[in-house]
């Protein structure tokens, strides 16, 4: 039995003992009961250790209560003549309590100093901080996966943390766990960023790259002499995807993207025969006429409006004939929300009649001049070539076309290679790697196998997962018989469930994604995974740089190098400078590295899952307030005291002399530690273990200010706090390292 499950039951007892002096009514069958229920403080300056809540005592105690007692204050009087008991008749010669306070409902309890310091030599000989016994539990944490072909940047960074320390957590817990990522490495991204390349890069077409006889070689020579020598691989993949991107950017190009759309003129307004609410319009393109059913405010004849005529799309729905209660429909007119004028969306758009054309494509009438090369006639004609070639091409890709496959290969090999080198920097730990290439061909055939068992259903020409009202249709196999990632992660699971013998699977991943994985995991039940039900989307919020969301669309993210080199320089400036020439250079290095961590990491591990993170390196990297150089340097500061004022092996020590409250307080913070890990494991929240760090560093460093080691009163007093600052040190580095921070011996 541990040291704290044998305290609890000597507090359960002192309680069940002092029920039965008071009341003569024997409680001693709910021993375990009372010992569950004891809490631990809610917060750590609380000065108590320990707590009972008195309901539990409220109905084997109920016939001892006066009738003209209500219930609540009955119970408020249990904690006070129990815990007056205790004071008075209980406490002689134990081990254990130093007072009881009742407040409320509560009995407080207060640990004697000898106790509060006995944890001391557990701490200090290793066995406190030892991994937990094992847990019979297979965990597989899946984090970070970044798409290749796209630079890592500041925002993949809270993934990589996040997941890296639930990693460390579950697997300090006693769990065994596997670390795997999932590499983003095939999509229509990287067909965006090849297709920039092949189209605007080399001048030439996926035919002509194709009928080329290319070895690997010759096509690594082709990319590095386009490549400016000064911009690193991925970061020039990057933008690449970022140029690519802005090229098949419709919106662009024009401020009315809707291919198809055009300008028309109402001809006649008249009522409708059914509806009072609508109108029957005729209107024309300038050649032909047609009939409109309109629910719209704010037009009237003449007015030129805009227009989705018949075989246009609205979304990815045709637009059809309608009948609309007796009157067919040839299309409709769009009003201002619609648009994108405005956010009206009962008033009709309407243009001004002489300006505008009737009949002209709407795309052309907001045709951006600064973002169009004046030489391309027809920005609609052109965007829908430049489709198809990305189309083509990732075909091509997935066809395993020879030389565009090299190129895949080549260039995302980058990218893998760059991700590996950020993980070991910043210590991220991998045991499996996962890719989005492996898993596609043999998720179609887990789809088709489902679908033929009849656990799948067809809806308009697509085979996925009815899911109900709240989750909806989850499409898997499109009409056109494309996989989507749903279909990818159903694949990916199966292999989880089976080649690993995954028990519980964590997926950590933007909120965004909330809806998809929970469409994914109830699919995975339907499909007759027990498994799927210990699958768990850890959603955490976005990184956004104080002017709005980073986007490697946008291209205004900071990428990995420059947030490595910005950080590094920071602090080494602030921390190593004063240094050099007396370290070695390659401590300081590792040192400036360690720290630097240490900020990014802790930046990103202590907030809120659900909220979204300001970045501000300059506040995390500070010297001082909650953050990770600040715990650091706490760490370096307590074993430079142990250093200069010196721990003497086998001295004589007394635990009892540590009854300074700030050290009373320290101690009953450390006892704590357990439980922090195991709740912020649970809970999946590595903030509560940052939080718990940065309270027991305040706290430290109130001690150190209060009292004096290194002239205590006493060598026995000095020996014995010097002890007390070595498990400080211990602890602290222990629960930095469930951080996935390596602590600096020295700052």
């Amino acid at each position: 039995m541990s040291q704290e499950k044998d305290i609890r039951l000597t507090l359960a007892k002192l309680i069940i003992t002092a029920v039965n002096k008071i009341y003569g009514v024997d409680i001693s069958s709910m021993e375990n009961e009372i010992e569950s229920k004891l809490e631990l403080p809610k917060e750590y300056d609380m000065e108590h250790n320990i707590a009972f809540p008195c309901f539990a005592l409220g109905k084997p105690l109920s016939p001892k209560k006066p009738k003209e007692v209500k219930f609540n204050d009955f119970i408020f009087q249990i904690a006070s003549e129990v815990t007056n008991e205790i004071n008075t008749n209980l406490l002689l010669n134990n081990t254990i309590v130093e007072k009881c306070k009742n407040e409320g409902p509560y009995i407080n309890f207060y640990y004697l100093p000898s106790l509060l310091g006995s944890i001391i030599p557990d701490i200090l000989a290793g066995s406190f901080l030892a991994q937990r016994p094992h847990k019979n539990e297979n965990v597989m944490i899946e984090y970070s996966q970044p798409n290749t072909h796209k630079t890592f940047h500041v925002g993949h960074m809270r993934n990589a943390a996040l997941g890296n320390s639930l990693v460390l957590l579950y697997e300090w817990c006693g769990y065994h766990v596997h670390a795997v990522n999932y590499i983003g490495d095939v999509g229509a991204h990287i067909a965006k960023c090849l297709w920039y390349f092949l189209y605007f890069v080399k001048k030439t077409t996926l035919e002509e790259f194709e009928t080329q006889e290319l070895s690997r070689e010759q096509i690594v020579e082709m990319l590095e002499s386009a490549r400016p020598q000064e911009i690193p691989h991925v970061e020039w993949l990057g933008e690449l995807y970022t140029k690519g991107f802005y090229e098949l950017d419709f919106a662009s190009w024009t401020k009315y993207p809707l291919m198809g759309y055009i300008t028309a003129k109402i001809e006649e307004i008249n009522n409708h025969p059914s509806n009072d609410k609508w109108k029957v319009l005729k209107i024309t393109n300038g050649i032909e006429h047609f009939t409109v059913v309109c629910g719209g405010k704010d037009y009237k004849v003449n007015d030129i409006v805009p227009y989705a005529p018949l075989g246009s799309k609205k979304g990815a729905r045709l637009v059809t004939e309608v009948d609309k209660q007796g009157v067919i429909s040839q299309g409709f007119i769009l009003s201002e929300a619609e648009l994108g004028t405005s956010e009206n969306k009962e008033k009709i758009h309407v243009f001004p009649a002489d300006t505008t054309p009737v009949g002209i494509e709407l795309t052309e009438l907001g045709r951006n001049p600064e973002n169009v090369d004046p030489t391309i006639p027809n920005i609609t004609l052109e965007m829908k070539k430049r489709e198809t070639q990305v189309k083509s091409l990732l075909r091509a890709m997935e066809d395993h076309q020879k030389n565009i496959s090299m190129l895949w290969e080549i260039t995302r090999q980058w990218s893998i290679d760059d991700f590996k080198e950020i993980y070991k920097w910043s210590d991220c730990r991998f045991d499996h790697y996962f890719h989005e290439s492996d898993v596609g061909d043999e998720s179609k055939e887990i789809v088709l196998k489902a679908y033929e068992e009849g656990k799948l259903i067809k809806s308009d020409g697509a085979i996925g997962a009815d899911l109900g009202k709240q989750l909806g249709f989850c499409v898997l196999l499109t009409s056109a018989g494309t996989g989507l990632y749903a279909t990818k992660d159903l694949a990916l699971a199966k292999r989880k469930f089976e080649e690993f013998k995954v028990d519980r699977s964590v997926y950590v991943v933007d909120v965004s994604q909330s809806l998809h994985f929970q469409q994914v995991f109830k699919t995975l039940e339907i499909l007759g995974f027990e498994q799927a039900k210990k699958c768990k989307h850890l959603a955490y919020g976005m990184v956004v740089l104080p002017d709005g969301k980073m986007s490697s669309r946008k291209g205004n993210i900071i990428y990995f190098s420059t947030l490595q080199k910005l950080l590094t320089e920071k602090i080494y400036q602030d921390f190593m400078v004063k240094y050099k020439g007396v370290w070695p250079e390659e401590e300081i290095n590792e040192t400036t590295r360690k720290i630097a961590i240490s900020a990014i990491k802790y930046g990103m591990l202590n907030q809120d899952n659900n909220k979204d993170i300001v970045f501000d390196l300059k506040e995390w990297a500070s010297k001082s307030g909650n953050t990770g150089p600040y715990l650091m340097y706490a760490y370096a500061r307590s074993k430079s005291t142990l250093e200069k004022v010196g721990l003497v092996k086998d001295a004589p020590i007394d635990f009892a002399l540590l009854s300074h409250e700030t050290e009373k307080k320290l101690l009953s913070t450390i006892r704590q530690y357990h439980a922090v890990v195991e709740r912020a494991t649970e809970q999946y929240k590595p903030q509560l273990l940052c939080i718990f760090l940065y309270t027991l560093c305040k706290q430290f460093s109130k001690m150190y200010e209060a009292v004096s080691i290194k002239n205590a009163e006493t060598e026995i007093l000095k020996q014995t706090r010097l002890r007390l600052v070595a498990a400080f040190s211990e602890v602290l580095k222990h629960g930095l390292s469930l951080l996935g921070i390596t602590v600096a011996e020295r700052m």
